[in-house]
């Protein structure tokens, strides 16, 4: 077989693989459920939110697309309550699940909940469209402290997230009207306790520790902009060509130039954006994010920067830092906690970062003097890096 055949196979590969994970991936793709808790003065009252995209994905309920199907087969347009029809026909299964992964308790038992109604709040499309399951437990004393269970759709899925928001307290007399407290439960969380006479504890650091971690996880543009940074870190331009550093302690020095000067960007504008010193389109940042990946890839395969490599570290790991800031800020807290939010989450991107260095230096780094390494993971690999992140650019810069 010719070499041109086969280098072009493998270009179609590359472009191929590339079209395939940029499809499948997006930037930031976590899920959210809501759970409202109100305490009464002789009762609690509240709501299930779940996404309806949630529900088609995990429970099998397509209620766009049943209420879509319904109308064109009554030749009508689609009426706003066809939705909550086809939802009321499928209450009791999900009334079923949410009971089993939403309950209340204290330590002489559960506590009854009984749902009362069912509703459809429609947020911006960005936001999609929620059934809301309304609830109330029955009267009499309400304690002082409860134990929480809430695994919402994060039992098979660590990405998911499901908080617990308090608009009122009669106990303690606390309106939180907009800025209201949550408690953030995943799959490593599901049982919390609540101490409703304190509900400034309701907001628990380590809980923003682990978003941190999870967005850097599921954040693929800034896995893919660690990592393009990292496969020529264990080598040396010399003589025009990529050659394997000589040993440990250059490659390991070179990882610790690039995770500095990354955390030190984003931390910077991940702090100036959190606390609205700064503030751009989310459109500009998240197609610079994606530029800076596309750039890092390209000087990997044509070096063009050597010596100036820091400047594109630094520069666009500001940009990283104001993409992490825009996530956090969907996160939901009071603005009094802000500074323990802020340093939490901080915290848990740089672990996360820091697990992602901890898997893929070693394997570079021992794979560093194989042709195989820089022919193929680290030519090819940039060029499916560059790839994918030349689709986001587009999509972003275009609102597609």
């Amino acid at each position: 077989m010719s070499r041109f055949l086969v280098r072009g196979r493998l270009i179609w590969f590359v472009f191929l693989t590339a079209c395939v994970l940029s499809g499948a991936a997006r930037a930031h793709t976590t899920g959210e459920t809501y759970v409202w808790l109100n305490v009464e003065e002789d009762r609690f009252t509240g709501r299930v939110e779940l996404n309806l995209n949630d529900l088609r994905d995990k429970l099998g309920i397509d209620v766009h697309a049943d209420a879509a199907t319904d109308d064109r087969d009554q030749g009508t347009d689609a009426p706003a309550d066809k939705r909550v029809q086809i939802l009321r026909q499928t209450q009791p299964r999900v009334l079923d699940y949410i009971r089993e992964h939403y309950q209340l308790s204290v330590d002489s038992g559960p506590i009854p909940i009984q749902y009362i109604d069912l509703q459809i709040l429609d947020l911006p499309a960005d936001e999609g469209s929620y059934a809301q399951y309304l609830y109330q437990t029955p009267t009499g004393p309400v304690p002082d402290t409860i134990t929480i269970r809430n695994s919402l759709f994060v039992e098979d899925d660590f990405t998911h997230r499901s908080l617990v928001c308090i608009e009122r307290n009669r106990k303690s007399g606390q309106e939180f009207e907009g800025e209201f407290t949550a408690m953030v439960f995943g799959s490593h969380n599901p049982v919390q306790e609540l101490d409703l006479t304190h509900i400034d504890l309701l907001l628990r650091p380590r809980d923003f520790i682990w978003q941190g971690v999870l967005h850097i996880w599921i954040g693929i543009d800034h896995i893919l902009f660690i990592v393009a940074l990292l496969l020529p870190a264990v080598l040396v331009r010399r003589d025009n060509a990529w050659q394997p550093v000589q040993g440990f302690k250059q490659a390991f020095f070179n990882i610790v130039k690039i995770v500095t000067l990354f955390t030190i960007a984003h931390s910077i504008t991940l702090s100036l954006a959190a606390l609205g010193v700064i503030d751009l389109p989310s459109r500009l940042v998240e197609s610079v994010i994606a530029l800076s990946i596309i750039l890092v890839a390209l000087n990997t395969i044509r070096p063009r920067f050597n010596d100036k490599t820091w400047l594109i570290i630094f520069g666009f790991g500001l940009f990283h830092g104001m993409g992490f800031a825009s996530v956090m800020s969907e996160l939901p807290f009071r603005m009094i906690h802000l500074v323990k939010v802020l340093i939490g989450f901080n915290l848990g991107v740089e672990l996360g970062q820091l697990a992602i260095v901890a898997v893929v230096f070693p394997i570079i780094f021992l794979l560093r003097e194989s042709a195989l390494y820089r022919r193929v993971i680290l030519a090819g690999g940039s060029v499916v890096i560059g790839v994918i992140a030349s689709y986001w650019f587009v999509e972003r810069a275009l609102a597609l």
